[in-house]
């Protein structure tokens, strides 16, 4: 079976929780064939994917990379254009594929429905970020790399254009598959039905089924350096914590994600926090063994990776509540509460041990029976098999 896998950014040059699930789905469906067609600035299109943060899987045939559309209005006039200047000589219209999926509704949903329409094949959507709702929330770039415009008539036109190709990938999608319970309402608004949930996933290998843990805390960031994950708001708890009874370590993972502005601010505020540790474009992995507790910013999320990689080493997600980080898998509050609120919440939680591990391996426990790659793509190869079926049968 041949499947045109439509992204966009991500995979295989920076890290994330997208980039991880594509490099995941390509090596737990080995028995299929993959063409990459990937939506990326031109920064990303002169980089050589043999010198890539991830390996290209084998049983990628093809990686085809082109820029993203240039938006010029609300309408989707833009789209014909730019499909007929950088898609149709790319022999993608032909044929040769059984399925095309893609991971988000924005570009990558818009090229999955004309390319499933012209090849007449079935369109499988698994949704990650919502696009419109994250310009909404502040974000300033999309992970294709395309900026999102400063003036407020220009943000609109955005969130509308990404609004209308939503409702139009929804329509035309034989499947719906969201990794976010949360986004569900969202998707329905605009028209999404029968939408089934697949959640995000780790390796089997990072569960944990010990941990040690210090006198004092360690609490830590792992992220993007980019506005949406709002790392900046990290040394506001770390603030928080130079006037109370405990003094943890802080660590912070972070990656580039070529917000060069904020980077900047990150590396400026940091130097007046030294009790925060800040790792720059290095695996999380062998750091999250040491946390005890994980900190989530974000402005807005789906269901963030950086959650269930942090319960499988015991550590505790806390925040705002946010997307899918819920009572169900973090310690969180409300939104517009004071920080100082989440920080007397993990001092009143680490001061009684005992609580806090039965809090901890509760979570633990979802993650383990839902959350491992393995189960998840089981799921996967289930779908689409069933699909192709349906396409028989018709």
């Amino acid at each position: 079976m041949n499947i045109l896998l439509i992204i966009e950014g991500t995979y295989p040059w920076y890290r994330g929780g997208v980039s991880e699930w594509v490099y995941q789905y390509l090596n737990h469906l080995q028995e299929f064939d993959f063409t990459i067609l990937q939506i990326a600035t031109d920064e990303f299109q002169g980089l050589n994917p043999s010198d890539a943060l991830y390996p290209l899987t084998d049983n990628i045939v093809e990686f085809i990379r082109i820029s993203p559309p240039e938006m010029n209005s609300g309408s989707l006039n833009y789209l014909d254009k730019w499909f007929e200047d950088s898609v149709s000589s790319q022999e993608l219209t032909k044929s040769k594929f059984d399925l095309v999926h893609v991971t988000n509704t924005g570009f990558a949903g818009w090229l999955g429905t004309k390319l499933s329409t012209i090849n007449k094949i079935p369109l499988l959507l698994t949704e990650h970020a919502i696009y419109w709702k994250e310009i909404e929330m502040g974000a300033v770039a999309l992970e294709c790399g395309y900026k999102i415009p400063n003036d407020h008539d220009g943000k609109n036109d955005v969130v509308s254009s990404f609004k209308n190709i939503a409702s139009l990938t929804y329509q035309y999608a034989e499947q719906i598959v969201t990794v976010s319970e949360s986004n569900i309402p969202y998707q329905k608004e605009l028209g999404a039905n029968d939408v089934k949930y697949i959640p995000n996933g780790i390796p089997k290998s990072w569960l944990k089924s010990e941990k040690s843990r210090g006198k004092e805390p360690v609490i830590g960031w792992v992220g993007r350096c980019a506005e949406m994950k709002n790392p900046l708001a990290f040394f506001e708890l770390v603030e928080e914590f130079r006037s109370k009874s405990i003094s943890p370590q802080f660590r912070m993972l972070l990656s580039d994600a070529n917000e060069k502005e904020l980077e900047n601010k990150v590396k400026a505020v940091s130097l007046n926090y030294p009790e925060v540790e800040c790792i720059w474009n290095q695996s999380a992995q062998t750091y999250f063994r040491d946390f005890d507790f994980l900190s989530i910013t974000s402005h807005n999320e789906s269901q963030p990776l950086v959650m269930l990689e942090a319960l499988a080493h015991k550590a505790l997600p806390v925040g705002f509540r946010v997307g899918d980080l819920t009572e169900k898998y973090g310690l969180v509050i409300a939104p517009g509460l004071p920080v100082s609120k989440l920080a007397d919440n993990i001092i009143r939680l680490w001061n009684h041990q005992a609580e806090f591990e039965h809090y901890v391996e509760n979570r633990f426990a979802r993650v383990q029976e839902y959350h491992t790659w393995e189960y998840i793509f089981s799921h996967y190869k289930t779908l689409i098999k069933e699909m192709m079926e349906e396409v028989i049968e018709e």
